[in-house]
């Protein structure tokens, strides 16, 4: 009995050792899984803090000059300096840049997590030459003062521009110095901007329309996705969506930043939101529970709450006819509501999976169907479905622009274009990824195009509907909206 016993702790204790090593080699695995920096999106964190508890700075690269001849550049490291006098390192994996792969002007280089505080100077280690370049070993380092100190909160989401001259440059390639400067922010952008929400890194990115640049950027914590301006004072006011915090912030495009909240405390998963012409009211629907709700943003509270169906999906509010219209997916329908009660008005079958919509004027009303592969056309007046026109695979989001109709395929990879009057897709754009949302610059006549593959907006011209340009975030775009 007493070597039976003695087995028996012998083996427990074995098993305990094995456990042991089991869950150290696990710690091991998940400490060494962090690896290197990627510059192409990825974020650096070596502040060992909690993410909402730092800031992070974007980087980007911009031409001085569109013409200025070819040369290469590899930058081996980026680093900006703290408060206390240490250096901070942003990138630490070299980057190679060539003036033939910035067909647009500007790069984006990379993001990194940075501690509260105030940050005054840049340190970049480059070197640049006509030829393709190799490994550096002995690189020019420049240093760049940041004009009015640049303080960073817990939550703040700022980026700095790298003005790059290529002139200077070539005539100092004689010692491989890349000539570089800090490019300052512009402020008060009201006018010829694109606003773009990306939730994954809490972020709202400003897009000057004329340039088609990076050229601010706005932390915004709660993970902002769908973006609409203030109807009544769109350069005063915009709306976003918070995924994550359930709520909706208004931020001041004069003021760069969030003015106010709303929050929605019975919402459990808000997907969009249509806000009323005289923007006393947002209307936003709950995915998961299947309703929708009303927002007083004048008071800040929920006055009306109506069960809809399974799984809305989008909203529109049709001003004209004084209605709001919901797709139900799973229902296989749209429903038009009354804005003051949010009672039914009338339902609208559709085909599969219903999406996107977009109403052309003040009559038609079109509707992506996802799982038919079709946009289905319904005459409001007189109430009955117009047509069906076939497009690319699981047809998402729609919108009218210079006199035609855009419809993004994210499984197709392509953009259709119809035109009003036909029964066909007129042109098809491919696109080198699952297509997201869609805006329109009326004064620079640009479409924009959320881009889920490269992280980032394509740039269509639509006199030739081809893809003229790409903007690099390091971040999926969602709700896009321009201020013209």
């Amino acid at each position: 009995m007493d070597q039976m016993n003695n087995r028996q702790k012998i083996n427990k204790y074995k098993r305990s050792i094995l456990l042991l090593s089991c869950l150290v080699l696990l710690l091991a695995g998940c400490g060494g899984a962090r690896g290197p920096f990627n510059p192409a999106g990825s974020q650096r964190n070596q502040t060992g803090l909690q993410p909402g508890k730092v800031g992070q700075i974007s980087l980007f690269l911009n031409l001085k000059e569109e013409k200025g001849g070819d040369l290469n550049m590899i930058i081996q490291s980026i680093e900006i300096l703290a408060e206390d006098n240490t250096w901070i390192p942003l990138i630490v994996t070299s980057i190679e840049v060539s003036t033939l792969s910035l067909p647009g002007g500007q790069m984006f280089l990379g993001r990194s997590f940075v501690a509260p505080g105030y940050y005054s100077r840049l340190r970049i280690r480059a070197a640049c030459d006509k030829q393709v370049s190799e490994p550096v070993s002995h690189p020019m380092v420049t240093e760049l003062e940041i004009r009015n100190l640049l303080y960073v909160a817990k939550g703040d989401s700022h980026s700095l521009f790298l003005s790059w001259d290529i002139s200077a440059s070539v005539a100092a390639s004689g010692t491989s110095k890349p000539v570089l400067s800090l490019a300052p922010k512009l402020k008060n952008m009201l006018a010829d901007v694109a606003y773009v929400a990306c939730p994954d890194i809490n972020t709202v990115y400003m897009i000057c329309t004329d340039k088609n640049w990076v050229c601010d950027s706005l932390g915004v914590t709660g993970r902002p996705s769908y973006l609409i301006s203030d109807p009544n004072a769109p350069t005063a006011n915009l709306f976003t969506l918070m995924e994550k915090s359930k709520e909706i912030k208004k931020v001041g495009p004069a003021s760069n930043r969030v003015e106010a909240s709303y929050p929605l405390l019975t919402l459990s998963k808000g997907l969009h939101f249509a806000v009323s012409p005289d923007s006393q009211w947002a209307y936003i629907i709950d995915q998961k529970r299947g309703n929708i709700l009303r927002l007083n943003l004048h008071s800040g509270s929920i006055d009306v709450r109506k069960r809809l169906g399974y799984e809305p999906s989008y909203i529109l509010y049709l001003e004209k006819r004084g209605l709001l219209a919901v797709t139900l997916s799973l229902s296989q329908a749209v429903v038009l509501l009354d804005p003051q009660t949010l009672e039914q008005v009338r339902a609208i079958s559709t085909g599969s999976k219903p999406g996107g919509l977009m109403v052309y004027r003040d009559n038609f009303l079109y509707i992506t169907e996802g799982g038919g592969n079709s946009v289905m056309v319904y005459d409001l007046a007189l109430n009955r479905v117009q047509k069906r026109i076939p497009v690319g695979l699981s047809p998402r989001r729609i919108l009218a622009a210079n006199n035609h109709i855009y419809v993004t395929n994210y499984r197709s990879h392509s953009l259709s274009l119809l035109k009003p009057g036909q029964l066909g897709v007129s042109k098809t754009t491919t696109l080198n990824g699952p297509p997201l949302e869609l805006a329109y610059s009326p004064n620079n006549k640009w479409l924009y195009v959320g881009n889920e593959a490269t992280k980032g907006i394509d740039i269509i011209d639509p006199v030739n509907n081809k893809i003229t340009a790409h903007i690099s975030l390091g971040a999926i775009p969602r709700g896009m909206v321009t201020l013209d």
